[in-house]
């Protein structure tokens, strides 16, 4: 009992003792919690002020492409660099960035944005109900680009995309309507593996198609046309397959049979048939059966209301407005030339020749060099313009009188002018150029006599001297002043309605009435130039638009050297005469009972266009820019960064799911791995290299045939009397010695080569009048040969009778005719 008590107290002791550790160890396990807990979430703050580049994988996460995407298309940030200015950014915030991302992976990164947008595109045409085109090319650095925009119209919005910059082997209509195919291939085949359309079909995108806009080259205009036709075919094709479904298999394989049967008959039979290549067969088989499809798809068509063909086949063409403008003005300019030639009486601009023709025209005057010098030089207000923006304003900025300029004005005038940039031929560079000159004549003298003293020489150089003379001489003073006054009353109020921030429309379709608005004001001012000149001239019935003068100043300068000029009214009107008539050539699209008349407003809508062609001759000039500051940068990724840019598709990409995300990186490695960009390049090389093949080939034909001609030549036995002649030419059709016109041209080919100089001018005409100009030739070869030898008688004429020795009968007899049997048979 005691013992079992002990055993128990022992336990007890134990149990307290244990305890007692316990309690004794709590303090220090408390202290270890709480720092655990404190390093646990020091760590974790830690980590937050992290944020790395790569994951576990290596594979960059979707925030940081989407950071560089931005960085890299929007802001401009240099791929090389675009890591270095993240981490600057982050560390701004305290946060730490770990990892880093080489110039390919951000490349691809790019190339994902573009790819990216084109599956932006592609689903922006399901809710659209109509989408037109834009386009224009252009050459860099030997190479032809052609660039291409799309503005999708949806029931709430317009959206306008940029489709990309493609490289063409040359700038037909035809190469130029295989790229625009090409295009909507490459967009809906990605589109179709990516899963945003079920079918790669792109009749979804051309039937949707209702309008082109260009410039007003006859090459666009022409492409214009083959789009239509193009989307005519495509919809044909598309109703012909839906009606060949809906054939019972007899029904198809009859009408089959039966276009088999007419090809055999158009081959020349059976017999012909079989002659036939297998491959030439099928190809021809092919095509009968498209035929079939779209005869079907014609009909279907035909049984459509007139309403409903007119919306399916709605497809419209407008000319950019500026590049209306400027053909007008040009138009203008040579009514001026024009105006001179229709009054010698009155002495025209001073010939402004550059130093080599002004050298031919002054040590050589009479001769046929100072002739040729004299033609090719210009004169006029516009040469006087284009030279001063050569020194005014150098393209060459390291060259010229700019900042001279600059600082001159601005002593003068108390601020500093731009002279208009016409040595880069900038739009409406040329009438801003007379238009600052005819304000500032006497000031623009006196900066160029200010030059010619600050130089060492005390000399202007020749262009210089050019300006200064052009400035002085009254008749290029008068051009100043009507094309300042064109420019202020139609230019400037023109395009203030095309591109001002005050304009009414936006839809170059609906312009129709403010371009016979235009007719009608020069109609006005032809009518009544004093709306420009004189004291009754005010901008009220002188400006389009009958708002205040953009240029008071320049107005009025014309109106100080107006009693200067007594035919400034003359020149004027001829000056808009021209222009009318070049306005109502570039808006011949806005004709009465035209395409764009008859269009209802929903149409006018449905193919709603940019008034300008900006966007596409502005994208030419960021390409140019961004090439020179990005050597090495290929099309498609610069393709990228814009498409990325300005379709805005930063958001769209953000949207998209990491599964879709995911596959982006997948194609787009494939892309860059396909090396295509190098293949179209050598393709280019190759197409060039085909060209001067083929070239060489028919320059080698050429001078074979060349060769052969002479040869010919240098065989034939020449006429070279009016005896034989006048023989040859009795000769009737069939009989011997009758001359054809093969052996005709011979002779007169020989008396070209070898006769009197200029005796045979041409070798056109009828046989008669070959003959007669081969006679003529003779004439002159025995002109020549006797002028060339006076002491030789004269072919066919006897001596002096001391000469002629004495024949007798018995002599004749004896004479061999060489076994001629007449006289006939001799001249053969």
């Amino acid at each position: 009992m005691n013992e079992r008590l002990k055993e128990r107290i022992q336990d007890y002791q134990q149990q307290l003792h244990a305890l007692k550790s316990k309690v004794t160890r709590i303090p220090a396990r408390l202290a270890t919690a709480t720092k655990r807990v404190a390093r646990t979430f020091n760590v974790k703050a830690d980590e937050e002020r992290k944020f790395y580049l790569k994951d576990a994988n290596g594979t960059i996460p979707d925030a940081a492409r989407d950071v560089f995407l931005d960085l890299v298309a929007m802001e401009n940030v240099p791929a090389n660099k675009v890591t270095r200015v993240f981490k600057r950014i982050a560390g701004v915030f305290g946060v730490e960035v770990e990892g880093d991302v080489s110039r390919r992976s951000v490349g691809r990164i790019v190339k994902e944005g573009g790819n990216a947008s084109k599956l932006q595109f592609v689903e922006a045409l399901k809710d659209a109900k109509g989408v037109t085109l834009s386009g224009d090319g252009t050459s860099h650095k030997n190479e032809t680009y052609e660039s291409k925009f799309a503005t999708v119209i949806t029931p709430n919005k317009r959206l306008q995309f940029f489709l990309g910059l493609k490289m063409a082997i040359n700038h037909t209509s035809e190469t130029q309507l295989e790229g625009w195919i090409e295009t909507a291939e490459d967009f809906f085949h990605l589109a179709y593996e990516s899963g945003v359309v079920s079918e790669d079909d792109t009749r979804i995108f051309w039937n949707l198609v209702t309008g082109f806009h260009s410039d007003h080259a006859a090459d666009q205009k022409k492409l214009f046309e083959l789009m239509k036709k193009w989307k005519r075919q495509l919809d044909r094709e598309q109703r012909g397959q839906r009606a060949v479904k809906r054939l019972t298999d007899n029904e198809y394989a009859y009408l089959v049979f039966t276009g088999a049967q007419a090809l055999v008959q158009k081959a020349g039979g059976p017999a012909a048939w079989d002659r036939l290549s297998a491959d030439e067969r099928t190809r021809r088989i092919e095509a009968m059966k498209k035929h079939i499809v779209l005869d079907m798809g014609e009909d279907e068509f035909q049984k459509l209301t007139e309403e409903e063909k007119a919306e399916v086949d709605l497809f419209l063409w407008a000319g950019c407005c500026m590049h209306k403008e400027m053909n007008a003005f040009k138009g203008g300019c040579v009514g001026l030339d024009e105006f001179w030639d229709e009054h010698p009486e009155l002495t025209p601009p001073i010939l402004l020749p550059n130093r080599d023709n002004a050298a031919a025209i002054t040590k050589a005057p009479g001769t046929e060099a100072a002739e040729r010098a004299t033609t090719r030089s210009e004169r006029g207000a516009i040469k006087v313009a284009s030279l001063a923006g050569a020194i005014f304003r150098h393209k060459d900025r390291k060259r010229g009188q700019q900042d001279t300029l600059r600082f001159y004005f601005d002593h003068k005038l108390g601020f500093s002018l731009a002279f208009p940039d016409t040595s880069n031929t900038r739009f409406q560079s040329h009438a801003e150029a007379c238009t600052l000159i005819i304000t500032h004549l006497n000031l623009f003298i006196e900066f160029l006599t200010c030059v010619q003293q600050n130089k060492g020489s005390r000399k202007l150089n020749h262009m210089e001297l050019n300006v200064l003379k052009g400035l002085q001489d009254p008749a290029t003073r008068l051009e100043f002043c009507a094309i300042t006054l064109y420019h202020l009353a139609v230019s400037i109020p023109y395009m203030r309605e095309i591109r001002g921030p005050f304009a009414k429309e936006d839809n170059i379709l609906k312009l129709g009435t403010f371009h016979k608005r235009v007719i009608d004001h020069l109609d006005a001012l032809i009518k009544d130039p004093s709306h420009l000149v004189g004291p009754n001239a005010s901008s009220e019935k002188g400006s389009l638009d009958g708002l205040l003068w953009e240029r008071p100043d320049a107005f009025y300068a014309v109106q100080k050297h107006a009693p200067d000029h007594p035919y400034l009214s003359d020149i004027l009107v001829h000056m808009l005469k021209r222009a009318r008539d070049t306005w109502l050539r570039f808006s011949s699209e806005f004709e009465e009972e035209g395409a764009i008349s008859l269009l209802t407003p929903e149409q006018i809508e449905r193919a709603f266009m940019e008034k300008t062609n900006d966007l596409n001759e502005g994208e030419f000039g960021t390409y140019r820019q961004t090439s020179r500051d990005n050597p090495t940068m290929t099309v498609a990724q610069y393709n990228a960064r814009q498409m990325f840019k300005f379709n805005q598709t930063s958001s769209y990409l953000r949207s998209l799911s990491p599964q879709m995300r995911q596959w982006l990186r997948k194609i787009t490695r494939e892309q860059d791995a396909s090396g295509a960009s190098r293949k179209e390049k050598i393709q280019m090389a190759e197409f060039r290299q085909k060209i001067a093949d083929e070239r060489l080939e028919k320059q080698r034909i050429r001078k074979a045939k060349e060769a052969a001609a002479a040869e010919a030549v240098n065989r034939t036995t020449p006429i070279l009397t009016l005896t034989e002649l006048e023989y040859r030419s009795s000769c009737s059709l069939g009989s011997t010695g009758y001359m054809k016109v093969d052996e005709i041209n011979l002779q007169l080919k020989w008396h070209q080569e070898h006769g009197a100089k200029g005796a045979v001018p041409r070798l056109g005409g009828n046989r008669n009048d070959k003959l007669r100009i081969l006679q003529e030739a003779v004439e002159k070869f025995i002109e020549a040969h006797i002028s060339e030898h006076p002491n030789v008688p004269e072919l066919g004429e006897a001596g002096e009778e001391d000469d002629i020795p004495d024949v007798t009968v018995e002599d004749l007899d004896g004479f061999d005719s060489e076994g001629y049997d007449s006289e006939e048979d001799y001249y053969k």
